[in-house]
């Protein structure tokens, strides 16, 4: 059995939904549900309309309260993390820009030195002896210029960490609400089973006794096309470094299903 795709309703103020595990339907619930697929077949319902899809007040409650659930959380999460997005777009142009600075400032180098020159005096003095005092004076010329690629690179190395904690924050987050989303599936999918074993006491037709049901929410797929660019750009600067987080393939699927 399939649920009809609903057009979603429009937003109304409201106290956010459980996100608790799945839940244990009480002997009340599965009384209401069980009396609900009754009356339900004996109006001959669920019925199966001309696209193939199963309908009823119940499915359709049932189907609009998943997706209801699906566009609260992930817009709920979009929300709680519009600054983490800013910062994570301010790190990737900050990033870019330090990286050409240290690449401008790279081309600036000294030339290296010739270890083996030896100056007035230093005939008698050992190779070793040479080319340590020769290092030694390129160091201490150059030191600034050093000590300043030095500084912009201990930047870029900070800045890209930084980048990769509050990438992996929002993975984090992201992977709990999907979490939350599978749970109200499941929630969605027990008490349908209930409600259609009701309906086959009393519905006339033949109606299969373990229909596949299809609930369908966009809001996760929507949430992440929406940040989608952002993610990818920082994915791609922090795989040049070993900044890396564990980056999960998001594969998005806007259908949770599962068989009665």
């Amino acid at each position: 059995m399939k649920t009809p795709k609903l057009s979603r309703p429009p937003p109304q103020p409201r106290q956010p939904p459980s996100r608790a595990s799945p839940e244990q339907l009480s002997f009340f619930q599965v009384t209401k549900l069980t009396k609900a697929g009754k009356r339900d077949g004996h109006h001959s319902l669920p019925k199966q309309e001309e696209d193939g899809m199963w309908n009823s007040p119940t499915l359709s409650k049932e189907a609009n309260a998943y997706d209801e659930f699906c566009v609260y959380a992930w817009s709920d999460l979009q929300e709680a993390h519009e600054q983490k997005f800013r910062e994570i777009g301010h790190l990737c142009q900050e990033i870019g820009r330090l990286e050409e600075q240290i690449a401008t400032q790279r081309k600036l180098a000294p030339p290296p030195p010739d270890l083996s020159a030896r100056l007035h005096g230093e005939e008698m003095l050992s190779e070793k002896i040479v080319r340590t005092r020769r290092q030694r004076e390129f160091d201490k010329d150059n030191a600034q210029y050093y000590g300043e690629l030095k500084r912009m690179e201990n930047t870029l190395d900070q800045t890209c960490r930084r980048l990769s904690e509050i990438l992996n924050t929002v993975q984090a987050a992201e992977k709990t609400i999907a979490m939350n989303c599978g749970v109200a599936a499941g929630n969605a999918l027990k008490r349908l089973t209930i409600y259609w074993h009701g309906a086959l006491l009393t519905n006339p037709y033949d109606i299969p006794p373990t229909p596949e049901i299809s609930l369908e929410s966009n809001a996760e797929e929507e949430y992440h096309e929406h940040n989608r660019h952002i993610k990818e750009e920082a994915a791609r600067i922090l795989s040049r470094g070993n900044y890396m987080p564990r980056m999960e393939v998001n594969h998005v699927s806007k259908q949770k299903k599962n068989r009665m």
